[in-house]
């Protein structure tokens, strides 16, 4: 974990994706400390109104919810859940390696997660987000950010979190 970033992640079913988001808002007081307001820049990306200095990353899927924050380096964070993943979305972002390793995983399905979580987090890192996919296999030589799984504790659900190298 980098000096100044925190995370946590909620388990659960939300039937909308407002509950999604009111969750996530609690799980960011929680890392803050006290109330905050989340706003939104026209990236999409969220910020504390109230911390402006406060790097945050959100991240849900039908059964969690995903923050993280820095107060040092730029930070993203992805949480996805089990499901259906199509061969050509696999050879879209993926690379030759992550393929194979793929192809070998007794779960593939839950093997590209896992990739795609580190991947999708290095964008949210990086402030591009995952316009058109083109740029996801690139985000597999993370040069510029420290990437690391974490650990759910739920069954069929995988997240990542990605810390810039350098302040922002």
């Amino acid at each position: 974990m980098i000096d100044g970033g925190q995370w946590l992640v909620a388990g659960g079913q939300w039937p909308t994706h407002a509950e999604q988001s009111e969750t996530a808002h609690k799980l960011l007081q929680q890392l803050v400390g006290c109330y905050c307001t989340i706003e939104h820049e026209p990236s999409g990306a969220p910020y504390v109104l109230e911390r402006p200095d406060l790097k945050v990353s959100i991240s849900h899927c039908r059964e969690a919810v995903a923050v993280a924050i820095s107060d040092k380096v730029a930070v993203g964070i992805d949480i996805e859940s089990r499901r259906k993943v199509s061969r050509p979305l696999m050879v879209r972002v993926c690379t030759a390696e992550e393929l194979a390793s793929i192809e070998e995983s007794d779960d593939p399905e839950m093997m590209f997660l896992r990739f795609w979580t580190r991947k999708e987090a290095v964008l949210k890192c990086r402030h591009t987000g995952i316009k058109g996919f083109g740029s996801m296999v690139e985000a597999s030589a993370a040069d510029d950010c420290e990437v690391e799984e974490i650990a759910t504790g739920m069954d069929g659900v995988v997240a990542a979190v990605a810390y810039g190298r350098s302040t922002v």
